[in-house]
């Protein structure tokens, strides 16, 4: 044991290295270097359309539809286009359980 200026004893073990490198330490980014092509929003715009239909299972398909449109439509300015997907889904499944659409209303 070390003794330091102060009188306390302090053990002096070795030190191990850890077994990471600098590269392992953080996430690779994933981020696209691009912005999304029109096939890639129009899957995405399929896959939510999707999601809502299989969410909301008694619902005319017209009404997911018209959500999936809705929500699509007011994120058409986004400059960060990745995201839009999951926002869209976000609002849509929202808009759906607490106000349900017009044409749901009438039955189709």
């Amino acid at each position: 044991m070390a003794e330091t200026p102060y009188g306390i004893k302090r053990l002096s073990l070795p030190v191990r290295q850890s077994a990471t490198t600098e590269r392992d330490r953080h996430c690779p980014d994933t981020r696209p270097s691009t912005g999304p092509t029109p096939a890639t929003e129009r899957r995405g715009r399929e896959d939510v359309q999707g999601r809502l239909t299989r969410a909301f299972p008694d619902t005319p398909p017209a009404v997911p539809a018209a959500a999936t449109a809705e929500s699509f439509d007011f994120f058409f300015s986004a400059r960060i286009r990745h995201y839009v997907p999951v926002l869209a889904f976000k609002r849509a499944s929202r808009r759906l359980t607490q106000h349900p659409l017009k044409s749901e209303a009438r039955g189709g």
